[in-house]
């Protein structure tokens, strides 16, 4: 049609027109370049919520946000290898978030392996999805337990048990080794990640007072209390990436939880600067107890009967705390650790919620992703 049109309005020969007809034209599919889209359309919901549709489609906003586009882009890359590695098990999805937890700065948010493969539901954000979180929530029943005056050093029983739950019966926990481990002292409970014992101290806390906390530390979804049961420290309850995040930031930051927050700078279509949302901090655990949960968590000597001394949590000569979770029939696998400046957040499964062929803790999936991220952050930052 345009060069009919050209030939038409002597634009074109003949003869060009005719040359030009016979070339093959090579038709691009439509390609949107958004960097980071998952943070993107995760911003633009919350500017929504704030202004409207309208202001935020049609006003010419301006927003600077917090995000590191070389953490983002390293972290996807992180993501896509790893899957790569482990296609053969049956994973074929993963996520990462960053956060400075003393300011609760988002630095990067991956929310699926490619958000363009729509075959595959990547438009999904597993940063916010509900997903059960595993033994990675363990940490906020320990801490409840310190808080009500344990030590680190308090022996706890790890033998089998079990338990007359109502409505479904009998049930015995079990570790994720298949073994009992005797008398063991708190520290080495968590770092190991007993099941048996995080069951009989949750038995002994309280399962609402552990909720309480737990919602107190930025865990959001915990509100249907008929669904509360001992299972909560195993992670039977979904919660949200993000939300985790802001849990274990409260341990990084001494105790004080830090909403996240994607904002630095947001001005209107004259530049005029708009109200960016308060994000309030509050003291959710005494300064204490987020340090002994943070010594735990970087015990390598203490975690080393479940993952071994040079597992890919040891970022040695560097120190960071950490916790992993695989939830019930390897639907989830996560692992979460921080530094005091930078949180990262991994996990790995797929989106219709099927298992995993085999995921181990601490050797595949979650943890090498959040290993390499975390490493290539804090190599130029000198350790606090």
């Amino acid at each position: 049609q345009v060069l009919s049109l050209m030939k038409k309005n002597n634009y074109l020969t003949e003869e060009e027109y005719q040359i030009a007809l016979k070339q093959k034209l090579n038709i691009l599919p439509p390609k949107i370049g958004i960097n980071a889209p998952h943070f993107v359309m995760y911003v633009k919901d919350i500017l929504v919520d704030l202004y409207g549709e309208n202001l935020v489609n049609k006003g010419g906003l301006k927003v600077t946000t917090t995000l590191d586009l070389n953490i983002q882009e390293y972290s996807q890359k992180a993501v896509v290898e790893e899957l790569k590695r482990i296609n053969s098990l049956n994973v074929t999805n993963g996520s990462v978030l960053v956060t400075k937890p003393e300011t609760g700065e988002i630095l990067a948010m991956i929310g699926s392996k490619n958000y363009f493969d729509l075959e595959h539901d990547g438009q999904v954000n597993l940063t916010t999805a509900l997903r059960q979180p595993g033994s990675s929530i363990k940490p906020i029943n320990y801490a409840l337990a310190i808080e009500n005056g344990l030590s680190v050093n308090t022996i706890l029983k790890d033998e089998p048990v079990t338990f007359s739950v109502l409505g479904t019966g009998l049930w015995s926990p079990k570790n994720y080794d298949g073994q009992f481990h005797g008398n063991v002292t708190l520290r080495n409970a968590l770092a190991n990640s007993y099941n048996i014992p995080a069951v009989l101290l949750l038995a002994r806390n309280g399962i609402k007072n552990m909720a309480e906390l737990g919602k107190k530390m930025g865990i959001s979804t915990w509100n249907d209390e008929s669904r509360f049961g001992l299972s909560l420290t195993l992670g039977s309850l979904e919660t949200k990436m993000t939300d985790m995040a802001v849990a274990f930031g409260t341990f990084a930051n001494q105790g004080v939880t830090v909403p996240l927050n994607p904002f630095l700078k947001i001005e209107d279509s004259q530049g005029q600067s708009l109200p960016i949302p308060k994000y309030s901090s509050t003291r959710s655990l005494k300064e204490s107890t987020a340090f002994l949960i943070s010594d735990i968590l970087s015990d390598n000597t203490a975690r080393a009967r479940a993952f071994g001394y040079n597992s890919v949590l040891n970022i040695s000569p560097r120190k960071a705390a950490v916790k992993t979770g695989t939830s019930n029939e390897l639907k989830d696998n996560w692992t979460i650790g921080y530094t005091p400046d930078y949180l990262v957040a991994t996990w790995v499964g797929n989106n219709d919620g099927s298992p995993m062929s085999k995921v181990a803790s601490g050797i595949t999936g979650a943890s090498p992703i959040w290993s390499n991220v975390i490493k290539e952050i804090i190599k130029d930052h000198p350790p606090k």
